[in-house]
């Protein structure tokens, strides 16, 4: 767990400093580590870009080894020489972070841009679309790339009081609670930690593994995460 907070609080250093270096404060209004509550639920978003041209939603990944993922895999693949390691498609991971942003804000979703940011030492292996890029020079490419007026400086406003009121009213240990929070909810072998659902053990059917048990989400075919029983 403090390995995961460690790589992340890298990666967020990171893109506050590629924002704070190359985005105009004029023009693009910046929030990091922003707390939405909404459905019960608590949605920690890495960093919320406002600018006339939309909202932003960032979500930021420190990883190394090489990358494999595709729009539809609930799962992505970071794969070393010795070892693989599974992780959640952040697309669908802000996804979400963007369908509660705009309900929080009560801004249509189209004018609200989803964009994923890996930094370290890796390497993408399967085509990613473009919202998906790695490094400082692609990902203010990206932001800037959008050049359609799709909110007035009134809308612009009363977005960054909405956002300044929420970083106000946040503990300042607030993102420690909510990372063992989703620890626990990892580690549960009764609560899906993608949807929330129930987990049930399940008998698998592939050849290579039929009759091996393991724990899936009742909520199948919807919800596809699955986690093994040891």
């Amino acid at each position: 767990m403090l390995e995961a907070l460690f790589r992340g609080w890298i990666g967020e250093l990171k893109s506050k400093a590629t924002q704070k270096l190359f985005l105009d404060s004029k023009h693009y209004h910046i929030f990091n580590n922003v707390f939405i509550r909404g459905n019960e639920r608590l949605t920690q978003i890495d960093h919320v870009i406002v600018s006339k041209y939309g909202v932003f939603v960032v979500e930021t990944k420190d990883r190394g080894g090489r990358i494999f993922g595709t729009k539809t895999d609930t799962q992505w693949t970071q794969v070393f020489p010795n070892k693989k390691v599974r992780f959640q498609n952040p697309l669908r991971q802000n996804y979400l972070h963007k369908m509660s942003l705009a309900e929080f804000l009560g801004i249509e979703h189209n004018k609200i841009h989803s964009l994923i940011v890996f930094w370290g030492n890796c390497e993408f292996k399967t085509p990613m679309p473009e919202d998906v890029v790695k490094g400082i020079y692609k990902y203010i490419s990206y932001v800037k790339s959008k050049k359609q007026i799709l909110l007035s400086d009134d809308d612009v406003d009363r977005i960054c009081g909405q956002l300044k009121t929420v970083k106000k009213n946040t503990p300042i240990l607030q993102g420690l609670r909510h990372a063992y929070s989703l620890k626990k909810r990892y580690d549960s072998t009764s609560i899906c930690p993608k949807c929330g659902g129930k987990l049930l053990v399940k008998t698998s059917a592939k050849s290579e593994r039929v009759g091996d048990k393991f724990l899936g989400c009742e909520k199948f075919p919807r919800c596809r995460y699955t986690k093994e029983l040891k």
